[in-house]
């Protein structure tokens, strides 16, 4: 089990070290790569690692998502990948379970998708200079069909990060994501949305929905993520979860 690293309005290590005694491993959330105090340094890194050790957790990393490796513009891509570089290398010591990374489509649908995926790839082998293994790098669902890049994770041999919350709000077949993308996945984000505001507590999922999701959990041997980003809506969430764990 694991959430955000931004749950009170605070910093990293505040929000680490109050969410650590209640879960197995923390998201870190560093979503914004212009901001530089986005990026932990080497002194938060020490703090991080003694956490882990102190409280016997462990750390997922999600990279930043205003980077654009598909982009058609090639300084945009190149800063993507050396953004991402630099944040894998930053959190090694770390030793992250997974990398979360977004294949963002931006301005490609639809007229173009076979360049863009050609402009990813390239990418992609770019970023993966780092040395880091290819499993530990999982693709999160977003809003287009995944499987137009299924080749590209079987390419590089990624994971897959399953995201409930993206699959429902974009509304893809939840039961047809689970069934295909399940078995593969190795992290999963699971969060709500009402009224066209995405990564709201669980509590806001229909009964059928969570009955589906949780019929599921019982064989899934990955991290589940609640990947919301207030205290309020993580009560909510683990309230449900609890109440459902339970049942099934």
């Amino acid at each position: 089990m694991a959430t955000t690293s931004y749950i009170i309005p605070d910093k990293i290590i505040p929000n680490v070290t109050f969410l650590s005694p209640f879960f197995d491993e923390i998201e870190l959330v560093l979503f914004e790569s212009s901001k530089e105090d986005n990026i932990p340094e080497r002194e938060e890194i020490d703090s991080l690692r003694e956490i882990s050790l102190r409280e016997g957790i462990n750390y997922n990393v999600h990279l930043p998502i205003d980077v654009f490796l598909g982009d058609e513009n090639k300084e945009t891509r190149q800063r993507g990948v050396s953004m991402i570089k630099r944040v894998i290398h930053q959190t090694l010591p770390l030793r992250p379970s997974f990398y979360t990374l977004h294949l963002d489509l931006r301005d490609a649908y639809p007229k173009d998708i076979k360049d863009w995926k050609y402009r990813l790839i390239e990418s992609l082998k770019g970023m993966m200079e780092t040395g880091i293994e290819a499993k530990r790098i999982s693709i999160e669902t977003l809003n287009y069909p995944f499987e137009w890049i299924e080749d590209i994770l079987n390419r590089f041999n990624f994971s897959v990060c399953l995201d409930i919350g993206h699959i429902l709000f974009y509304k893809q077949s939840l039961k047809d994501y689970l069934n295909r993308y399940l078995p593969q996945a190795n992290i999963l984000h699971l969060h709500g949305y009402q009224n066209g505001v995405d990564h709201l507590g669980i509590d806001r999922l229909s009964e059928g929905d969570l009955e589906l999701i949780f019929s599921h959990l019982k064989h899934y041997k990955g991290i589940v993520s609640i990947e919301v980003f207030s205290l309020k809506e993580l009560r909510g969430s683990l309230r449900v979860f609890e109440e459902k764990w339970v049942r099934n």
